[in-house]
């Protein structure tokens, strides 16, 4: 067994061998908790998600409030980390809304998603999931939307990392994904794909942009949309939830190995969970394995498998930051570069 870094057990060991279209979940699912676990797991306490939504727009309504007070350079420098980290929340929510976790009502679902989480930044909902979806049915398999991600196929040098740490080498393909569903590149051709944006999912998408932009420019100054909005959600949200997909799922070896075993847990730590992996996002294998369970809950499901032998096959590791340092001392990867 490989020993976890960082306060981690050891907990890797035989796992299945994943082939193309095979569900890499299922001999840990058959093993760990029973249904009647997992749907307790799974009720939904929609108050949690009122509150915690409401909790996170306060707190970035107040460091707007802030910067229109005090205009100093430092306030703004402050209130630009707990805007975007305080925003990557909110998109963790609507990641449980993306899976239609929110709500026992799918229209109630997705319509809080799109108002409060993924909207502010042109996402819908009923679009979006397909492209999440995707990615659990087929991780560790080229048809992964997001393999890009956590693969090393093109992170096998210090410049490769270095870029996709950026954001800037993924960023395409991201946008891709997100805002094109139908288009993505590696959807199998045989998947079905439903219609694009209805006249109501755009007239809500400008109007929340326009509200944003309008309002931060009055209340605050001209310069505000871009720099206590998309300079927070490029940086804290977009670059924080690259990081995380990249850590929860990658191994420093090569991919063909590495499909065998993407189920990854971190501990982490207060300021981590902040600012790379808030809502208990942080749980991951556990997520994977039900994504039924919502993000409240993730805790006690890891409690419930983490000591149980039938998860020998997953890792648990202390922090992102001391795998994103193992990461690059393993670097260069020529087993990763592409033909090898």
């Amino acid at each position: 067994m490989i020993e976890a870094e960082s306060g981690g057990k050891g907990t890797r060991a035989t796992t299945p061998v994943l082939g193309k279209g095979r569900d890499p979940y299922s001999a840990f699912r058959r093993q760990l908790l029973p249904p009647e676990r997992v749907r307790e797991l799974s009720v939904l306490t929609p108050s949690r998600v009122v509150i915690d939504t409401a909790t996170c727009w306060l707190t970035i309504v107040a460091c707007w409030a802030a910067a229109a007070t005090w205009t100093e350079w430092w306030v703004i420098a402050l209130v630009i980390p707990i805007i975007g980290a305080r925003f990557y929340a909110l998109f963790i929510i609507g990641h449980d809304g993306m899976h239609r976790r929110l709500f026992p009502n799918r229209r109630v679902n997705d319509w809080w998603t799109d108002l409060f989480c993924l909207g502010p930044i042109g996402a819908i909902t009923h679009l979006n999931n397909r492209n999440h979806l995707r990615h659990h049915q087929y991780l560790a398999t080229e048809n992964d939307p997001d393999r890009h991600k956590h693969a090393c196929f093109n992170k096998a040098d210090p410049a490769e990392f270095v870029g996709f740490l950026s954001g800037l080498s993924g960023l395409g393909r991201s946008v891709v994904n997100v805002f094109s569903p139908n288009r993505t590149p590696t959807r199998p051709a045989d998947e079905e794909t439903g219609g694009g944006y209805t006249a109501g999912d755009l007239l809500l998408l400008v109007v929340l942009q326009a509200g944003l932009a309008t309002g931060l420019t009055l209340a605050v100054g001209w310069w505000a949309y871009p720099v206590l909005w998309v300079v927070p959600v490029y940086c804290f949200m977009y670059l924080g939830d690259n990081c995380r997909s990249f850590a929860e799922h990658s191994h420093p070896e090569s991919d063909r190995l590495a499909d065998d075993h993407r189920l990854i847990t971190y501990r982490s730590n207060r300021v981590e969970r902040f600012f790379v992996a808030p809502m208990n996002m942080n749980f991951h294998a556990v997520h994977h394995l039900w994504p039924s369970i919502p993000y409240y809950r993730l805790p006690e499901a890891d409690r419930l498998i983490e000591r149980l032998p039938a998860a020998a096959g997953m890792e648990w590791r202390g922090t992102y930051a001391a795998y994103l340092v193992r990461y690059w001392l393993a670097l260069p990867l020529e087993e990763c570069r592409p033909g090898e």
